[in-house]
């Protein structure tokens, strides 16, 4: 089993760099997305550059959104509700999300691809992540607000989710998380 390690870039390049280096040894490719507008609808220029992580340069795939979701709303009038503009983000991320799925086209049924924000790093170290069986996973993970040495312990984070490329369609991973049998990891 290969491990695919998905995730969107904005302009984390320290975050990158860390995950790059713990997850290593554990994946084959890391796919990395980014697009050409910020959550927010804002257009923004591209800022990963794969030839700053050399030492991964061979395993990094990075994908190009250069375009918004089809189902935007109310995008011309700038005049949208808070619900609006949260809908409009989430759609975005979603986006993301199936480009990095259909880059996955050399990855096989029984491959495992992990799917989070860049600063979700699941521990593949884990005996109880190394010892399952399952086919989908969601990560229960630290939780370190803006630094990692501001650890928050009062609630749980259930960050990366993971599924072997067999359960995933072309729709997003999340909604198929939903109707399966799941394994939740503790880091």
């Amino acid at each position: 089993m290969k491990i695919f390690d998905c995730t969107t870039f904005y302009s984390e390049h320290l975050m990158m760099d860390v995950r790059f280096n713990v997850l290593n040894e554990h994946v084959h490719k890391f796919i990395v997305a980014e697009s050409t507008f910020s959550h927010s609808g804002e257009p923004k220029k591209l800022n990963f550059d794969i030839n700053n992580y050399p030492k991964f340069k061979d395993k990094i795939i990075y994908v190009i959104i250069e375009k918004e979701p089809n189902n935007i709303i109310g995008i011309e009038n700038k005049l949208l509700t808070t619900v609006d503009k949260r809908s409009n983000s989430l759609k975005r991320i979603e986006l993301s999300y199936d480009y990095m799925i259909k880059s996955l086209d050399m990855a096989l049924d029984n491959d495992l691809i992990i799917l989070s924000d860049n600063d979700e790093i699941p521990n593949l170290d884990s005996k109880q992540f190394k010892n399952s069986n399952k086919d989908i996973f969601i990560f229960k993970q630290l939780f370190f607000y803006y630094k990692f040495n501001l650890f928050y312990d009062l609630v749980p984070w259930y960050g990366s989710k993971a599924a072997k490329k067999k359960k995933i369609t072309l729709h997003v991973m999340v909604e198929k998380l939903k109707k399966q049998t799941i394994s939740i990891l503790a880091t």
